[in-house]
């Protein structure tokens, strides 16, 4: 009896094995099966698909520029003759219709020193006689358009709120010599520091004539292009 009985159990051996070979073989496909995932519906989480009251995040502005008025006070540096070292100081008015266009009166003065390059000049040659002209003041109209906007982190101690816009117009830059017209264009950048005060940084290229002299009053007109650099603090209203 104990023969049959050990006998049919060494013939249910390799069915057995065989057996647990196809469950080892199907566990993998069991396992790449898993749990079904829509797709959809984790994508709604990260994009906004085009709907307006999802874009919060991309439009959101901290401080608005429109239908406000802005008033600066400016100063900065002149790039005109090599040989004169120029300072601005003036300000300027302007007023947003929307968050990204604006019209702006500016003006300025200009204090004129001679610069390290003259008194150089004039203390190897002390007779040489240069055509010059002084800038005394400017002042024009000037478009923004802001193209960007964004924040930044200042030394990780706090977030700042930045436009950065193009400008452009024209003016009148008053010298010794007479007036002339002067169209420009350039590029700037605003710095929210709450809702009422803004830090500017505006870089201008101004493009006109002008008419120089020299000391025995000999004169001739030239074309000239200067680099304007204005900072400013300003208030909206």
């Amino acid at each position: 009896m104990k023969r049959w009985i050990f006998f049919a159990f060494a013939l249910s051996l390799p069915q057995l094995g065989h057996a647990e070979t196809q469950g080892t073989q199907k566990s993998p496909a069991s396992s790449q099966e898993g749990e079904a995932v829509d797709v959809s519906k984790v994508t709604e989480k990260y994009w906004a698909q085009g709907k307006d009251s999802e874009l919060g995040v991309v439009q959101n502005r901290r401080y608005s520029n429109e239908k406000r008025f802005e008033i600066d006070l400016l100063t900065g540096s002149l790039s005109y003759d090599p040989f004169q070292s120029i300072a601005n100081y003036g300000g300027s008015i302007g007023y947003y219709f929307s968050q990204y266009f604006s019209v702006h009166g500016i003006a300025w003065k200009s204090n004129v020193s001679d610069s390290a390059a003259f008194k150089s000049l004039k203390a190897e040659a002390p007779t040489a006689d240069l055509f010059r002209n002084t800038p005394r003041s400017f002042y024009g109209l000037q478009l923004n358009e802001n193209f960007l906007y964004g924040k930044a982190s200042l030394l990780g101690k706090m977030i700042i709120y930045v436009d950065l816009f193009l400008l452009g117009g024209a003016g009148v830059m008053n010298t010794a010599n007479g007036n002339s017209f002067a169209p420009f264009l350039g590029i700037g950048q605003k710095i929210h520091i709450n809702r009422n005060i803004v830090l500017h940084l505006d870089y201008r290229i101004l493009g006109f004539k002008e008419t120089v002299r020299n000391s025995l009053g000999s004169s001739q007109t030239r074309s000239n292009t200067s680099d304007a650099i204005t900072f400013g603090l300003g208030y909206q209203l």
